[in-house]
This record gives structure tokens, sequence and C-alpha cells, in this order.
């Protein structure tokens, strides 16, 4: 039996108004030195004050600074640190971290074992702001916003949805804009003028219509300051990965962001809205993300709500190849942000498809036998086998070696921005969930050019879920509400994903298409119940073969 180490006795109470910061991170610092494994906490509230936190989300709002995806990565704050531990175990019994300013409570790196049990992240003045438009011209708009949300000139929009105050789905999503502001400032208490880029004032005056709304007098906005500045949650190259009870009400990014690790199991996981704070969000972006994992990523009675974003998005990343050094060796890289903002670097043995850039579709697979990195980014790759007859530059690479298998059950998706769920790997079963008044499509099977993300999918089981009104506003793609199959390429390759099944699903739909079939080889459809759907299954028969529908 492990030792438990208890916060208590090393002066560490919660409910005292102080920050902990310090003291957290010494507590669990020391332990591991000293060998201990299991940390506890007595039940309360925590603050996480951090000075230097503090001084930077002061500084981000006041337009002075950006921390966002990829900027000054070494100098962002975090709480609980620990990197190559082969155990650790933090149970709050309850408790809640309450966050000031820009911090990540949890990074974990290269550590065989992660189990956190029973724990709240909330954060004081969560990192968007909610008002209504009250006057609009063709350089902009004015947006006063509500007393809990404090704004002040020069702070930054780094994206703009709308809402419906009152509603039990009150995110709508048919204003979804970003990085729109030339310069903002205030105009009155609580007002700040919105003065426009060039290319959204053309669209003001152009006006909006069907999905594609313009900011209106009357219309509730929400004002995220920041996308991704660090998930809550981040695991890095940790082979075992367990979350349990653990709530998510507002985080400056993502919820949870598990990066080539092994499997991540999570039980009871909420990334949602703090009940009775009117709040609107809660992660800013994703609920949960996952690149280049090799096990089994695993949902369990979840609910994740008024995310910026999907609820989970598991995937790997299209290599770019940049030249060809010879006939076995090419140096690539990846030509997108990473989330994690952690390295992405196949090891030797992995399998790597050679995609075509224009429809996405593997045409060889290659064995890595050297990798070698450089600091901007470059990777060189020289594989076992001689690259194909058919290579071009143009291609890209998917690691078929770093593609995590995906369970999500039981769980409710309800009124997120965007998708609930994202496919683009391997070996998927989506099965008894809800996915309620998502604002975007419910589950989007793809890969894609443009994210570079990848892998074309295969063995992907939808099945006994409930589909409840999706797929209209931000996120919906092919007007579909419950799922869409494609690729995101310059053409639908003939079959690029291969074995699915969607089958005993209830769909209430959008009135436009309840399923969308594109790109893909051997399928069944069958069971299914539609109400409201407009067309229930539309399939591109260009693009896909032995496609089975028994409605």
């Amino acid at each position: 039996m492990d030792a438990v180490r208890e916060a208590t006795r090393f002066g560490i109470e919660p409910d005292t108004g102080e920050n902990t910061a310090d003291r957290i991170r010494a507590f669990i610092r020391d332990g591991l030195n000293e060998g201990v494994r299991v940390f506890r906490f007595k039940r309360g509230r925590y603050e996480i004050a951090d000075a230097k936190a503090i001084q930077d989300f002061e500084t981000l709002m006041a337009g002075n600074g950006s921390w966002d995806l990829g900027d000054d990565t070494e100098n962002k704050n975090v709480l609980i640190r620990a990197e190559g531990i082969e155990r650790i175990v933090l149970d709050f019994q309850g408790s809640t971290l309450m966050c000031h300013g820009l911090i990540q409570p949890f990074c974990f790196k290269n550590c065989s074992r992660v189990e956190i049990r029973n724990v709240v992240v909330d954060w004081s003045r969560p990192p968007f702001s909610q008002g209504r438009i009250v006057s609009v011209d063709e350089d902009g708009f004015e947006i006063e916003f509500d007393s809990e949300y404090p704004v002040r000139s020069g702070i930054p929009v780094a994206g703009l949805i709308d809402y419906i105050p009152g509603s039990d789905y009150p995110l709508r999503g048919t204003v979804d804009w970003f990085h729109i502001a030339e310069r903002t400032e205030l105009t009155g208490p609580q007002t700040l003028r919105v003065t426009l880029k060039e290319s959204l004032r053309a669209r003001m005056r152009e006006g909006g219509g069907g999905n594609r709304a313009v900011p209106g007098i009357g219309m509730s906005v929400i004002v995220r300051h920041v996308m991704n500045y660090k998930a809550a949650f981040l695991f890095y190259g940790c082979d075992r990965v367990e979350l349990e009870n653990a709530t998510v009400y507002a985080a400056p990014g993502m919820g949870v962001i598990g990066h080539n690790c092994g499997d991540v199991s999570m039980r009871e996981l909420r990334v949602m809205r703090r009940p009775g704070s009117g709040r609107i969000m809660s992660a800013n972006t994703d609920a949960t993300h996952f690149i280049g994992c090799m096990g089994t990523i695993e949902f369990d009675d979840c609910l994740f709500e008024g995310m910026g974003d999907d609820a989970t998005n598991v995937h790997g990343f299209y290599l770019s190849i940049r030249e060809r050094k010879g006939d076995d060796t090419l140096l690539c890289g990846v030509d997108a942000d990473i989330q994690s903002e952690c390295p992405e670097v196949p090891v030797v043995g992995d399998a790597i498809e050679f995609t075509s850039r224009r429809d996405l579709q593997p045409y060889a697979t290659l064995h890595v036998r050297e990798v070698e990195t450089d600091k901007d980014g470059g990777i060189v790759l020289r594989f076992k086998e001689p690259l194909p007859e058919r290579f071009s530059v143009e291609d890209l690479l998917a690691n078929a070696s770093r593609i995590a298998k995906l369970r999500f059950r039981d769980s409710l998706v309800r009124n997120n921005r965007a998708r609930a769920i994202l496919v683009q790997t391997r070996d998927a079963v989506i099965s008894g969930n809800t996915f309620d008044h998502c604002t975007g499509t419910a589950i989007h099977v793809n890969c894609a050019d443009g994210w570079k993300e990848s892998i074309s999918t295969a063995n992907v089981t939808v099945t006994r879920n409930e589909f409840l009104s999706c797929g209209f506003g931000a996120g919906t793609y092919r007007k579909t509400s419950a799922l869409a199959v494609m690729t995101e390429s310059e053409r639908a390759g003939l079959g690029t994903h291969r074995s699915f099944a969607f089958t005993d699903n209830f769909i209430r739909g959008n009135g436009a298409v309840a399923v969308r079939l594109e790109s893909l080889d051997t399928a069944l459809v069958r069971g299914n119940r539609f109400e409201e759907a407009g067309e229930a299954v539309s399939i591109d028969e260009a693009s896909c073969e032995r496609v089975v529908v028994e409605e």
C-alpha cells in the first residue's frame, strides 16, 4: 500500500482565501522527491493566485501581449507539474481549484501512470465576457458587457459568438468570428467599441443570412479573449492516465489534452457551465483533444456542454514533405499548430502511410529506420524500404502506429459550439450517448489537408445514440445534423474511409440532412429512426462503394 501524503499536515488548508499555489507546488515537488506517490487534499476551495499568472492576464486584457497557442510557450504558468514519474495519484476529495489569471493547473510529461480524482477546476474571472450589442455600423459595433465581466480599452477579441439569453440551449453560433478587431476602446461604462478589420467591414456591409449572420443591435454575444493558452489538464508521453470525477467549469483553452499517450480513461469527466453562474461557456475551446496516442481513449458517463469547440477530437498529424534527400530519406515537418505545444515526431519502427494530398487516400506504407530532428522543426525520416514509385513531394505522411482506439459511451454532449465528436482515427465505437443541440454536426468522421489532421478512418461504429436537433450553426458540415463522413481535401476520393456502421440510432434532425456519406468503402446504415430530418441519408455515389442502407 502506497503511503499517502496529506496536504493538511503540511499547512495547506482550504477556504482560507489565501493564495495556495506555491505551497501546493512545494507539497507535490518535495513529496515526489521523497518517493511519495499518493497525495490527498482536504475538501474545500483553494485559491490559485500566482502574481505572475494574474499579471499576465492583466497584460492580455489590456491588449499588450499574446499568450495564445504557440506564443511565449516557455513562460506560461503551471501549477502542478510532474515529469518522468512512475506513478502519481492526486485525490482532491471534491475540492475546487479556483484559478486567477493565466495558468495551467496540471501538466504531466513522460509519466508511467497518472491518476487524478475528485477535483473541480474553475476561474474566478473566466477568460471570456458576455454582453449585448447596443450599436452597429459598417465599421464595427459596440458591446455593453455584463457587470461581472470587467472590460477595458485594448481588450482582445479572439472569438465572437452569439447566444440566446434564457434559452435551455443558449449557444447559437450563427455569428462565429475570430480575431476580428482592428482596435477596441471603451466608450462608456462597460461599453466597448469594436472597430473591425477591413475584411470584416465588408461582411458587415453585405449583411448576413441563414447561418452567416452579422452582429446586430440587441444580439447577445460571448467574446473570448484568448483561444488556447493552455489546457486545464495536459498529458504528454504518459503510458496510463485515469481521470475520475473531474469537472472543468472554465479554462483558457481546452479542458484535457493527451498527446503521445497510451491508454487514457475518463469516467465522470464533466466540462460544463458552472451552475447558477449565468455563464454560457465552459472551456474556451475543445473539451478534450487527443493527438498521436497509441492505446485506447475511453469516455464513460461524461458530460460536455458550452465548450467553444468539440467534445473530443482524436487524431494524428500529417507530415508535409519539405525535401527528398535520397531514395529512402525525406525531410518533413508538421505544418500546423500542435495543440499541446509539444513536438510530434515519429520513432523508429513506426508505420508511415504515404497519402495523396489530393484526396487523402493512402497508397503505400513504409517503416521508419532512423529519425533526426532540428531546431527549426524539421524531421528527417530514413525508411527501411525505398520510397514508392508514385511518390510525390506534394504527398502527406500519416503515422499509422500512433492512432488510438476510441470508446465514447453513455455520455451527454449538450449545446457546445461546433461538433460533439471529431473522429480521425481507427477502431472507434460511439454508443449509448445523447447529442443535444450541438451547434454543429454531432459526429464528424474526417481527415483534413487544411488542418493537417490525420488519418483516414476504418472500423468506426456509431450505435444506439440519440441526436437531438444538432447542426444549426457553427461547425455544421454538409448541412448535416447527426453525421458527416467526408474528407477535407481537393476532391472526394473513392473509399478513403473504410468499414463504417451507423445502426439503431434516433435522429431528430435540422430539417436539411441527417446523415451524409462520402469517400467511403463498405458501410451499413440500419435500424435508425429519423424525425424532421429532411433527407435522412445522403450518399455521394461517385466516392462511395459497398454502402448498404436498410431503413
